[in-house]
């Protein structure tokens, strides 16, 4: 009998624009290879109605006071593994904010619970050789100290390792194991309707979808689109999802200078369950990263869409994208060559399929969530024994 505890932010369904309802998703999933699994959050917006009976969300206490919410927040998450409850054998930390981490070096440390920490990237931590924030300074940590305490610790590939040596220097890489990131090729799949706000005029649309943040090269792609929207009429970009206030306002600023403002559209967060047909109908998917990621979901559930991708050759992106064979690579901060693989992809329509479908072959033979959650059950029950 193996009973795992692991955290999520919230608890939403898939009319959420959120990645909260897609890692619920993979908790469901992972509960058909386990005995028990405890969920842990302290926001409960909504709980699908088929969940397995061995799936339980226990929802901690919301008590938001200010400059000490964090505080109690991780005394919430670490009260279940210190106690504990529903018998767990193991820990697990899929989506590494602040609190998750504290909780599990607190239950690795006092109650000597065994855990597993995946590292999804270090975005959150800032830039390498930046001197960070105070806030960032404890982020990084708080991670430390996770990282020397969890039993094993798995990245999505072996092209992070650079990065996660940077700001967790004294990891043991012996506790290392490769796991990838993974996504429903059941829902993220080709030939699906266009969303009702491509019905009815014809264009050959960008499309990008994610946290609207200088990290994920926004600014680039859209430098790069000015370039493109001269030699291709008919073509569109739009960028999807949620940003601070500020940054998407000097983003608009910029396509207003570039003349683009009718061309760049913002249409917000989008219901995950209507991403799929946004990236399905997409002409090109770009995923222009400067960093900090390890093999980003949104581009792995466009290759499953078998979307045409062009992204930046940075930390585990190289591990799904295949140059000239599942997608385009360029390098970071090439706004040109970011262009071109565009106009490239455009013009080429023969070329930009072959390289969707062996897209999607490869997410469906390697990222899926038949392959990868099997590895992560099996290896929380090696951590658990």
């Amino acid at each position: 009998m193996v009973s795992v505890l692991t955290f999520i932010g919230k608890v939403s369904g898939l009319k959420a624009a959120s990645l909260h309802a897609q890692y619920l998703e993979e908790y469901i999933a992972l509960a058909r290879h386990l005995d028990q699994i405890t969920v842990v959050t302290d926001t409960v917006e909504y709980i699908p109605p088929d969940l397995p009976p061995n799936l339980t969300i226990l929802k901690t206490p919301k008590i938001k006071i200010p400059k000490i919410y964090g505080a109690l927040k991780i005394l919430n998450y670490a009260l279940p593994p210190l106690l504990k409850l529903n018998n767990i054998d193991a820990v697990y930390v899929r989506t590494f904010s602040p609190p998750e981490l504290a909780a599990l070096w607190l239950a690795s440390r006092i109650s000597g619970l065994p855990s597993v920490l995946t590292i999804g990237g270090t975005w959150l931590f800032g830039k390498p050789y930046e001197r960070p924030s105070v806030k960032k300074a404890l982020f990084r940590w708080i991670l430390r100290r996770a990282a020397y305490a969890a039993t094993r610790v798995t990245l999505y590939s072996r092209y992070m390792l650079p990065e996660v040596r940077y700001f967790i220097p004294k990891l043991d890489e012996s506790r290392l194991r490769i796991i990838h990131n993974s996504v429903r090729v059941d829902r993220f799949r080709p030939s699906l309707p266009p969303p009702e706000q491509w019905r009815g005029r014809d264009a050959r649309r960008i499309f990008w979808v994610g946290r609207i943040n200088e990290g994920k090269g926004v600014e680039d792609l859209i430098y790069a689109f000015a370039r493109v929207a001269g030699a291709v009429r008919d073509s569109e970009l739009w960028i999807a999802g949620t940003g601070e206030r500020g940054y998407l306002s000097y983003l608009r600023r910029k396509c207003v200078e570039l003349g683009l403002m009718d061309r760049v559209f913002f249409p917000g967060p989008i219901p995950n369950e209507e991403v799929p047909r946004y990236m399905a109908n997409a002409a090109v998917f770009p995923y222009p990263s400067r960093g900090g990621e390890g093999i980003p979901r949104a581009m792995l559930e466009a290759m499953a869409c078998e979307a045409p991708v062009v992204a930046t050759s940075v930390s585990g992106i190289p591990e799904a994208v295949i140059d000239g064979e599942t997608g385009i690579l360029v390098k970071r901060l090439d706004i040109e060559g970011l262009a071109e693989a565009i106009k490239t992809l455009l013009g080429d329509e023969r070329f930009a399929r072959s390289l969707g479908r062996r897209a999607r072959r490869k997410i469906v033979e390697e990222f899926s969530h038949e392959v990868v959650i099997p590895q992560i059950a099996a290896l929380l029950r090696e951590t658990a024994s």
